[in-house]
């Protein structure tokens, strides 16, 4: 989740604004927190396939916000929870543990659009009568027996593993806090505008 601070900028204004103005000032603040958080949940996403490879469409929705009141002069960017069950590992890297009995490591399947196993794709694999799951020479996975030039031998269609290390991919908080800096005064600014316009 990113937050920010603008206390400094809301506070330069302030000095300068009549009674009145003062008034509005809150609904700016909120109007412009919010749109500021719009424009940052867009950036976010418009930065996903630079920095990820084909990201899926529910990828692609992972960003959200909740919008700033005039009570709660705070507006949030986030992840959805679905989505950072995985992407947390692209945001933030470390090691990433099986839920089940492994994690599977594609090697020799077809994959999706998105790079991707297709769904049931093990449960398919595993109902050919030539493929199997095993370990062949201390390599956990699935394999397919074939016939090579020099004999029957097998090949690794998906491998187990029971921890994948990932590195830091997806600079979520620089990403955030370039948009922020851009667009919040512009923001307020448009907000404060409209506010003022509004109670004359």
């Amino acid at each position: 989740m990113m937050s920010m601070s603008v206390k400094s900028n809301v506070d330069a204004v302030r000095k300068n604004l009549t009674d009145i103005a003062k008034k509005q000032l809150p609904f700016a603040v909120a109007k412009g927190l919010t749109a500021t958080a719009k424009d940052t949940q867009g950036v976010l996403t418009e930065a996903l396939p630079r920095q990820l490879d084909r990201p899926t469409p529910f990828t692609m929705r992972a960003f959200a916000i909740t919008p700033a009141t005039k009570s709660k002069l705070y507006a949030k960017v986030f992840v959805k929870p679905d989505q950072w069950k995985y992407l947390t590992y692209q945001f933030e890297g470390g090691d990433r543990k099986p839920t089940g009995r492994a994690l599977v490591l594609p090697k020799n399947v077809k994959l999706n659009q998105f790079g991707n196993m297709q769904r049931r794709a093990i449960k398919q694999l595993l109902a050919k009568k030539n493929v199997f799951s095993g370990v062949v020479d201390g390599v956990p996975g699935i394999y397919l027996r074939k016939q090579f030039a020099s004999g029957t031998g097998v090949q690794l269609l998906v491998g187990y593993a029971d921890q994948v290390r990932y590195r830091k991919r997806y600079p979520f908080q620089a990403i955030a806090q370039r948009s922020v800096s851009k667009a919040f005064d512009r923001n307020f600014k448009r907000a404060l505008d409209e506010a003022l316009a509004s109670a004359r």
